[in-house]
């Protein structure tokens, strides 16, 4: 009944909307060349489209572009090539007019663009957010979760320093789908402070999407999907590359990582990339005194090999994750009149100075990732893609102390290990638009398996499913009206293998739901977009949801599960305006969410004591909740080179059932920012001068003696960043510098899982160097 529904009102609204069409006369023509600023020869092969239309063409040999039939209005031209930095103008036309392009192109050799529709930019009913190029940069060297915190609404859930997922709109983990080279994530069966295992050096683009978009992804997206997309391969003969290094004071941490890709010429179509990262870091500073314990490594790896043909093509990845990330000692408490001190106490009960060694308690982290796509252009209907990819998880944590016997301490066991296995495989066929509608269906499944040694914190279990979707997409012949509409079916079933009461059980859970959405997009203006969004989402709960039970040593805490938990059921709706002209540009998004059995982590007093000490418990729980908020980004030019920022989030949280707040939810926050583009240089180029206020208020929406702790108070953050590229050798090479927490402000933060014990991370200086590089013997 629902898709008949959506079907009659596309129907009715694109007939309505190309009468109206056939009334305009569109017919101005932008026209003009793509040029190199630096020797100003043509570009080739170089792609301007514009971004309100979905529309655009690829330069000549001479560079010239031609695109014709616009109306007039005010419009945002991308110009994108090989080896170029992407430029972006705003134009107004109310006649035929010439435009053009001055990229600076680098040694990189051209490219060549098989299917133009792939570099057209898909608007989405719910606005994509993603990291620009600068903050991209600038998060080198953090983790995935930290990287995000750039975007509004967008927060992290921290164990510590170095442990960090995110969170969007306050929910987080398994409501969260990452997707690693379009790859879902599974990583995060075990728990809530299980971090993605993903190399940030690996990404090109870092975003945030939701909406009929995410449908294809599966079941669980209910707070969106965040995708992290690499370098696409060379299809153009050579060999380049480039070496990015980090430093930073605080932990006196270093990053090193490289990449090298190829075209082999002679092997018409074959591409190739290696890319690694290594990276260590040592013991936490907060502004008066070392976190003992808080050290990390970690050495990443990948690959890459694509065979690419004009109407088929064969690519293979593979990457690997490995890591020892240090638990803060002072989390682990001998007894429960420590623990009560612990907390209560300004600085941890054990202090230490500075050092690189991890020692207990400590996890051991690997994660593997092969991927196989082929696809097949069929015709000129669309393309059909077909991905296979096995995951490899394995993950282990020791314990603070070792067993009291000393053959079994000889061993150095971890007390608990998990390995868990994962296949997936997706088939798509993406249709090319025909005329005004656009469709997408496929079709996925999965079979996953989870083993363990050593104490049963959650069992072992096996896991598959199944799924289908369809998401159609519809445009007005002006552009000034898209819709669209997904729907997805998914079925899972679940088998837990828990050793209990001395005997062997096997519960069976089984879950099948629909997720939908419906959205909108109307250009009220050319500078004013209105985007609406509705839908339905869903996600099972999780084995660790489901049957933890003690004590979990990642998290300093003891935590229960429930095992009549149901699943989660979504309802959500989003309305976002976008204002852009001149020098002010404004995006607001407000969002209410109903959650139907939503599952959460509640602090349970008072304390628990083992045998291997006293921790804070927990246990889930599942109530009815909404979730509503705003966000907001602005920006503004006071000058020629001086830009104002501002960013904020708003979240509300209630627990239905209780008429009160619902616990861990982020606070509110708020960014003020000034950006000064110096003038270039010949030997200084894009050079920047940045400062940043962020402010995060005290998170007062908590049940009153609900926690261990009342919510630290709010904390104001000083900022500072600049960077500069330096031409040599036809190449640029970037250095950036940042200064966090620049006034060594001490803080605590409401989603650090470790708050009762620490401070946060004190100032630190960190500077950052892209040197790219290429080896071919001429341009």
């Amino acid at each position: 009944m629902l898709n008949k529904s959506l079907f009659f009102v596309l129907v009715i609204v694109s007939s309505q909307l190309k009468v109206f069409a056939q009334q305009i006369n569109c017919n101005i023509t932008l026209s003009g060349k793509v040029i190199d600023e630096h020797d100003n020869s043509p570009l080739m092969f170089a792609t301007i489209y514009i971004k309100e239309l979905e529309r655009g063409a690829v330069s000549d040999e001479k560079g010239n572009y031609l695109i014709e039939n616009l109306c007039p209005g005010t419009y945002t031209l991308v110009c994108n090539h090989l080896g170029c930095d992407e430029l972006t103008e705003i134009i107004t036309i109310t006649k035929s007019v010439k435009h053009n392009f001055y990229p600076e192109h680098h040694t990189e050799e051209l490219q060549s663009f098989s299917l133009i529709e792939d570099a057209f930019v898909e608007e989405k009913t719910v606005p994509k957010k993603e990291l620009s190029i600068r903050e991209l940069n600038q998060s080198r060297g953090k983790s995935l979760g930290e990287s995000l915190k750039s975007i509004p609404g967008v927060t992290s859930l921290n164990t510590g320093n170095n442990v960090s997922k995110p969170v969007i709109h306050g929910l987080h983990s398994d409501r969260v789908l990452i997707l690693n080279n379009g790859i879902r994530q599974e990583g995060q069966q075990w728990g809530s402070e299980h971090a993605p295992e993903i190399d940030p050096f690996i990404a090109k683009n870092i975003s945030v999407i939701k909406g009929a978009e995410s449908i294809r992804y599966g079941a669980n997206a209910i707070a969106g999907v965040v995708l992290v997309e690499p370098h696409q391969l060379r299809d153009s003969a050579g060999i380049n590359g480039e070496l990015n290094t980090v430093g930073a004071s605080n932990g006196k941490s270093g990053v090193a990582s490289a990449m090298l890709e190829g075209n082999i010429g002679k092997l018409k179509g074959l591409s190739w990339r290696v890319q690694g990262t290594t990276k260590q870091s040592g013991n936490i500073h907060t502004p008066d005194y070392f976190m003992k314990n808080t050290g990390v490594k970690e050495q990443n790896f990948s690959w890459a090999l694509g065979f690419n043909q004009p109407k088929y093509g064969l690519e293979l990845f593979y990457s690997q994750f490995n890591s020892d990330i240090g638990i803060f000692s002072a989390a682990h408490i001998g007894n429960l009149t420590d623990l009560k001190k612990a907390i209560a106490s300004d600085v941890p009960l054990e202090l230490t100075d500075f050092t690189y060694d991890i020692d207990r308690p400590f996890q051991h982290i690997e994660h593997e990732l092969f991927k196989a796509k082929a696809y097949w252009f069929t015709g000129d209907a669309g393309k059909l893609n077909l991905v296979y990819a096995r995951q490899y998880n394995y993950r282990s944590e020791y314990d603070k102390h070792r067993p009291r016997k000393d053959s079994l301490a000889a061993l150095n066991l971890p007390e608990l290990q998990f390995t868990i296995t994962t296949h997936t495989g997706d088939l798509i066929w993406e249709q090319n638009r025909v005329k005004s509608f656009k469709s997408i269906v496929g079709v996925s499944a999965i079979n996953q398996a989870n083993t363990i040694s050593g104490r049963q914190f959650i069992p072992a279990f096996v896991k598959y499913g199944y799924g289908a979707f369809f998401i159609e997409k519809w445009r007005s012949d002006n552009a000034k009206l898209e819709l669209e509409a997904g729907i997805r079916y998914d079925y899972i079933y679940q088998q837990a293998y828990v050793w209990k009461n001395k005997q062997w059980n096997s519960p069976e859970f089984e879950y099948q739901n629909y997720t939908a959405s419906i959205g909108a997009i109307y250009k009220l203006t050319s500078y004013f977009t209105i985007r609406a969004n509705i839908g339905s989402a869903w996600r099972p709960p999780s084995v660790s949801e489901l049957f933890s039970d003690g004590l979990h040593h990642g998290a300093a805490a003891v935590e229960y599960g429930d095992t009549n938990l149901v699943a989660e059921n979504a309802y959500n709706s989003t309305l976002s305006l976008e204002y852009a002209k001149d020098k002010l540009v404004i995006q607001a998004e407000g969002y209410y969410n109903f959650i139907n059995n939503f599952i959460y982590l509640a602090p349970t007093l008072p304390a628990t004591l083992t045998i291997r000490g006293a921790f804070p418990t927990f246990n889930y729980k599942q109530v009815d909740a909404v979730l509503k908020g705003l966000d907001f980004k602005a920006s503004y030019k006071l000058m020629k080179n001086l830009t104002w920022t501002g960013k904020a989030a708003v979240l509300r949280a209630f627990n239905q059932q209780t008429k009160d707040w619902l616990v861990g939810m982020p606070a509110d926050r708020l960014e003020n920012g000034l950006t000064l583009e110096l003038p270039k240089l010949k030997t200084l180029q894009e050079a920047y001068l940045g400062i940043s206020i962020g402010n995060v208020f005290t998170q007062t929406r908590v049940p009153a003696n609900s926690d261990y702790t009342n919510p630290p108070a709010g904390y104001t953050l000083l900022n500072v960043q600049t960077g500069i590229k330096i031409p040599i050798a036809n190449q640029k090479i970037a250095v950036d510098f940042e200064i966090n927490n620049l006034l060594n402000t001490t803080y605590r933060d409401y989603l650090n899982r470790f708050r009762y014990f620490a401070d946060e991370m004190g100032r630190n200086y960190s500077i950052k160097i892209n040197i790219p590089f290429n080896l071919n013997s001429k341009k």
